[in-house]
């Protein structure tokens, strides 16, 4: 079976996106990865569609996909000749053999038991019958599979907080989880948007599978005068301010605001620039992660 090569290199204080445009005439790099520096729990990227994200060396590695008989050290000091760099350095090597990728990517989305109520799986899992409520998601390209501990806070705050009937926004909605999960608990008029095209279309998906009755929309088509109930934005914490006049408008007297996607330590920055127009406070924690709550 033929053998593939990862290999991370680190290239501090250089335009990564530039690098990565010169180095793509080398037929022996088969693709070009730019990744966080950052651990997973730190990292604010995860749900980032900012398309004018700076990748710069000092935060992002790059990663490169190449056959695995390619001999590194050449390959760097062609990249060398090529960037007109003075070093770059090798974080890592890893070799791996051909696999089925589809296969093995199911692998990788399980059942997830939120709580005693509600269990998130992939459509390619049988559907057993089981007490409580299963939400059918195919991942896609849409954030929000129910693993990370932000969508599992917002989900629960759901559960437990969510009234008959309530109108709900869920703004940058992903893989349009937190709405269907949402309806799935009696919520009135509910609305998934969000700025990427493609997970509006993965949401839309995951919309029919579950038969639920949501609306989904891409943001540039969303009228901005209606008001909810329930706002729910799980979404960067540096977005979530930018948003924060137009989340706030968008709640009903009343309303009930939701935020997460922060990490503990930006919470106070969220709460300040909220307040005085409302006020936030942590309702709920899991790991270094947050979900903030205020109403009207």
């Amino acid at each position: 079976m033929p053998a593939w090569k990862n290999i991370t290199l680190d290239i501090p204080h250089e335009d990564l996106d530039k690098i990565s445009e010169s180095i793509s005439i080398i037929n022996r790099i088969l693709a070009i990865s730019i990744i966080d520096k950052l651990s997973e729990k730190q990292s604010e990227w995860y749900e980032d569609n900012d398309k004018n994200r700076n990748y710069n060396g000092s935060d992002y590695y790059i990663k490169l996909l190449v056959p695995g008989l390619t001999d590194v050290d050449k390959l760097i000091n062609e990249i060398i000749k090529i960037t007109n760099l003075s070093k770059i350095e090798l974080v890592s090597e890893e070799i791996f053999e051909d696999r089925d990728w589809i296969k093995h990517s199911r692998n990788q989305f399980k059942e997830i038991k939120i709580s005693n109520q509600i269990r998130i799986i992939p459509p390619w899992i049988i559907k057993n019958d089981v007490e409580g409520k299963t939400i059918i998601i195919d991942p896609g390209s849409g954030f929000g599979t129910g693993s990370h501990p932000t969508t599992q806070l917002c989900i629960k705050w759901i559960e437990s907080h969510l009234s008959e009937n309530e109108s709900v926004l869920d703004y940058g909605c992903g893989s349009g989880i937190l709405s269907i999960v949402a309806k799935s608990f009696g919520s009135g008029y509910t609305l998934g948007i969000d700025n990427d095209h493609q997970a509006i279309e993965n949401a839309e998906r995951n919309k029919n599978i579950n038969s639920s009755k949501i609306e989904l929309m891409h943001v540039d088509n969303y009228n901005h005068k209606k008001t909810f109930d329930i706002v729910i934005a799980n979404i960067l914490s540096n977005t979530i301010i930018s948003l924060k006049d137009r989340l706030i408008s968008s709640l009903r007297p009343n309303g009930k605001l939701v935020l997460s996607g922060i990490l503990n330590n930006q919470s106070s920055e969220i709460i300040n620039q909220f307040y005085p127009d409302i006020n936030l406070s942590i309702a709920e924690e899991s790991e270094d992660w947050v979900l903030l709550y205020g109403d009207t």
